[in-house]
């Protein structure tokens, strides 16, 4: 299941959530607040490419590879 990535409108949480794929954008409520007033937010992804050199970043999205969608605060955006 992948994780989505989410902003609430009331108190402007942001958050993520493994949900399926299908369930996506279905209504969901704010951790913080309980809020119903959520939106979805487009997430990066990472790539990985295989080469004579080894394993290639196309996609910098973040240091730990969860493709930004984590909290390790670690990530640099390019």
């Amino acid at each position: 299941m992948p994780l989505y990535e989410y902003h609430c409108d009331a108190c402007e949480n942001e958050f993520t959530k493994r949900r399926a794929i299908k369930e996506a954008d279905a209504p969901l409520q704010c951790p913080e607040c309980e809020s119903q007033n959520v939106t979805r937010k487009l997430s990066l992804f990472i790539a990985f490419t295989k080469s004579d050199a080894g394993a290639q970043n196309l996609g910098s999205a973040g240091s730990c590879g969860c493709g930004g969608a984590c909290a390790c605060g670690g990530h640099s955006f390019n």
